[in-house]
């Protein structure tokens, strides 16, 4: 669950997911992408998965068994014909690299057009706005890189990331959606509120106050269980959304 939770949830509030989606023609279209990209993740994960599982028991000792994360490279190398191996490389290479596009320009285009158009210089014509944008994935991937360089486990370091996104977001999201009461001053609250669990709950401070049968638990259940009640809380005590504001979603 400590690693099912975070990614099930990250799915359902990936910002990048949902621009695919309304890039769609009609509701239809749309409608039909939800349930092949639903399809296809349950395919593709199993295959993932199982190709794990059978490298690991195929290939029990050597580098490998000193660097799991490489098993599904390592079996593509050295436990698949050629042709076959090629393939599996070859798509390796490009989920990181789509991953990586996906994660550089989402959130630039979000600094950029809600940070820097909206309150830095308004007026700004579209040629500075491309080249601010262009610096701004350059800094981050910079920024990305730097801390790649300390980080001794990959999938601890994305499994931190994902848990911020699912505690923090992902409730916004679907809020945004099912629950016409939420109110942007929840939303703040939910936002901040479960980034400062996810942040604290493996420092020295909580480790003092909270019992070790509770802290042994990943982060993503306390910061999941905070960012909620911070949600359902402030949005009961602030002004319910006008008619104006909940128009755009046809709950006017």
């Amino acid at each position: 669950m400590e690693i099912f939770l975070p990614t099930c949830l990250l799915m359902l509030g990936n910002q990048s997911m949902y621009q695919k989606f309304f890039s769609a023609k009609s509701e239809k279209d749309a409608s039909r992408a939800v349930v092949g990209w639903i399809i296809g993740t349950v395919i593709l994960e199993t295959v993932i998965v199982a190709l794990a599982v059978v490298g690991s028991a195929l290939f029990k000792t050597g580098e490998v068994s000193e660097h799991p994360r490489e098993i599904l490279a390592y079996t593509g190398l050295h436990g698949l014909p050629q042709i076959l191996g090629a393939l599996l490389m070859g798509a390796i290479f490009a989920k990181v690299i789509s991953t990586a596009n996906n994660y550089l320009f989402s959130p630039a285009t979000n600094l950029v057009n809600d940070v820097f158009v909206r309150y830095i210089k308004p007026d700004a014509k579209d040629g500075t706005v491309l080249l601010v944008s262009r610096g701004m994935v350059v800094l981050l991937g910079l920024w990305s890189l730097w801390q790649s360089l300390a980080t001794d486990s990959v999938l601890k370091k994305t499994l931190y990331a994902y848990t911020i996104y699912s505690a923090a977001l992902t409730p916004v999201v679907l809020a945004t959606f099912y629950w016409k009461r939420a109110t942007g001053a929840a939303a703040v609250a939910c936002i901040a509120s479960g980034t400062l669990m996810t942040v604290v709950w493996d420092t020295t401070w909580m480790r003092g106050i909270m019992p070790a049968s509770v802290i042994q638990y990943d982060a993503i259940f306390p910061a999941l269980l905070v960012s909620v009640l911070s949600l359902v809380l402030v949005s009961l005590v602030t002004k319910a959304p006008s008619a104006a504001q909940l128009e755009p979603f046809g709950e006017a």
